[in-house]
């Protein structure tokens, strides 16, 4: 996902800021070896069985683009505590057409809409120390919410039902299954008297995958739930910057039933490195 935003802000009275942000968003989804769904797809269903999928797997990278919004409010309290809040609005993408057989709604995937509270103390002018707790609505997009289960009322799966829209593909189409999911943060900065600023914070979300949803989600395994970071900004004599960040997610192991084959167990688990570099001019 790559997202561009540009931020308007506005005092309001002596100890608040209120700002709004517009932002553009490309996302980028490829998928191989997915042909053994087909038969599931609201496409082959709605056919009678006489039409295989065209947009289900194998179609290299597509693209989806969005338009979304956020707002955000500060408030200095005192001159060593504040609040802030940020709401961002559900955005809602294009869909991926050459995986419109694959993702529920015919190749939806909008960004859920997420609200941030936090709380900074400053208890030196050089130290800062801040905590946020995110709600992200994951439910609320229905290629991320819809369970897998679902499935088992498309046609093909099932003889006794009519709705072709619970397979694949379709409004009610199986999907990952995500729970909506809390993130607690907690971070420091530290400016020293010289051109160097530190930061280092930790963040932790209990992952949103349940042990029954394991299947569809070899596609997507996000379920990493500790995050530790460290950082620094030094300023140069010319005024300009260099900025790194590391990163660092604890590995996170996810078991369950495979749903199609109970006497299968599927295991997952993931850890991610990241380090970012940047250099602003001023």
């Amino acid at each position: 996902m790559c997202i561009r935003d540009s931020t308007y802000a506005r005092s309001i009275g002596d100890n608040f800021t209120f700002g709004v942000s517009a932002m553009g968003v490309m996302q980028v989804f490829a998928a191989r070896g997915l042909a053994a769904f087909g038969g599931y797809t609201e496409t082959f269903a709605a056919s009678g069985g006489t039409v295989m999928p065209a947009n289900l797997t194998n179609n290299g990278h597509d693209q989806s683009y969005g338009i979304g919004a956020k707002l955000g409010l500060l408030w200095d309290w005192t001159d060593s505590v504040a609040f802030a809040a940020a709401y961002q609005f559900k955005i809602g993408m294009s869909k991926f057409d050459d995986y419109s057989d694959l993702f529920a709604d015919s190749g939806n995937m909008d960004i859920p809409a997420s609200l941030k509270v936090g709380l900074t103390v400053r208890p030196t002018e050089s130290f800062a120390l801040n905590f946020d707790i995110e709600k992200i609505w994951y439910s609320d997009v229905v290629s991320v919410g819809n369970k897998f289960e679902n499935l088992f009322s498309c046609p093909t799966d099932n003889p006794m039902a009519t709705d072709t829209s619970y397979c694949l593909g379709g409004k009610n189409g199986a999907g990952f299954g995500w729970d909506d999911m809390m993130v607690y943060k907690i971070g420091g900065q530290w400016n020293t008297d010289g051109p160097w600023t530190w930061r280092a914070g930790f963040s932790h979300g209990k992952q949103p995958i349940g042990s029954s949803e394991v299947v569809f989600n070899i596609l997507a395994p996000g379920v990493i739930e500790d995050h530790l970071t460290f950082g620094f900004t030094r300023e140069l004599e010319s005024g300009n910057e260099i900025n790194m960040a590391f990163m660092y997610g604890f590995n996170k192991k996810v078991s369950g039933p495979n749903t199609l084959d109970p006497s299968q167990t599927i295991s997952f688990d993931m850890d991610q490195w990241e380090v970012e570099f940047s250099f602003g001019w001023r």
